[in-house]
């Protein structure tokens, strides 16, 4: 399934006339005069990308800095997708966004999709999620520090009733002499299951893509193992092949590049569309790497 079919950006001349209007000013307009960054402008005419054509699989490949993680943002922005961790705009995003343009006629018979399942997923959002699960463990195990030396306490206390507070009392001291364990866990929440930081990871990914939709992914090699990398690779081209999703990556890793079928732009090279992941400048270094220690895996 494809939703989003096509997505187009300001032009370079497009944005010259928005940043530098000169003589074309109308009776209605002043020139743009700032001193600070005027973000997103002047990011993606450097790499020349103003049009994408989507597969099923699109990957934006690139060394940092090269533009992909801002065109990813940009395009969940102006589709107005979900997203955990907020994004750092600038005051010239709406500005920048009235001019993309996408097939917004036929992406309409889709808004299912879109007003409850897809999302962006960015390295802040994974990472705010492990850290987040830590945090409340960690709460937790003080809790737990109470709630324990309250169980003693009332063990210890006295069974005589001479009022209703007293009662209370007895009705709790009971409840904790009956079982320990359904007092603590009356009073706890439960914990939840501490996994390694991939694993962590990796279970991010797949509870924010549970459900059919299109799903924009930054980076996701930053918080995963290498054999993490490949289930997830797995999961993404077996949900296109059997289910409708769509998937576009941001990545410089060979393991989601090597993903069947994927559509690759190289915004280390005029964007242009690749014909073979295997020539990409990153997976050549690994492969170099690898032959020159060929001997050593035999």
């Amino acid at each position: 399934m494809i939703y989003l079919k096509r997505f187009s950006f300001p032009s370079l001349s497009e944005e010259c006339d928005f940043l530098h209007p000169g003589d074309s000013l109308g009776a209605d307009r002043r020139p743009l005069f700032h001193t600070g960054s005027f973000y997103p402008f002047n990011v993606l005419p450097e790499v020349s990308l103003n049009k994408i054509e989507f597969d099923s699989i699109t990957i934006l490949y690139g060394e940092n800095g090269c533009g992909k993680t801002t065109a990813l943002n940009i395009i969940a922005e102006k589709l107005r997708l979900k997203r955990d961790s907020l994004f750092n705009s600038g005051r010239f995003l709406n500005d920048y966004l009235d001019m993309c343009k996408y097939n917004e006629d036929d992406f309409r018979e889709y808004a299912q999709f879109f007003n409850h399942n897809s999302r962006i997923i960015t390295s802040d959002d994974v990472f705010k999620y492990s850290m987040k699960k830590r945090e409340f463990n960690k709460q937790l195990f003080s809790k737990t520090k109470d709630v324990n030396e309250e169980y003693w306490e009332i063990r210890a206390g006295s069974p005589n009733l001479q009022s209703l507070e007293d009662y209370d009392r007895w009705h709790t001291r009971y409840e904790a002499l009956k079982s320990k364990s359904a007092f603590l866990k009356k009073r706890l929440e439960r914990e939840e299951e501490e996994n390694s930081n991939g694993e962590t990871a990796m279970l991010y990914f797949i509870e924010r893509m549970e459900n059919e939709g299109l799903y924009l992914l930054d980076e996701p090699e930053n918080s995963l193992s290498l054999e993490n990398q490949m289930k997830l690779a797995d999961y993404i081209n077996s949900s296109t092949r059997f289910f409708n999703y769509q998937f576009i990556i941001a990545t410089h890793s060979p393991i989601f590049l090597s993903i069947p079928h994927a559509k690759i732009y190289n915004l280390d090279d005029n964007s242009v569309v690749v014909d073979s992941w295997t020539q990409l400048k990153s997976v050549r270094l690994m492969f170099d790497l690898f032959m020159k220690h060929k001997k050593e895996f035999e």
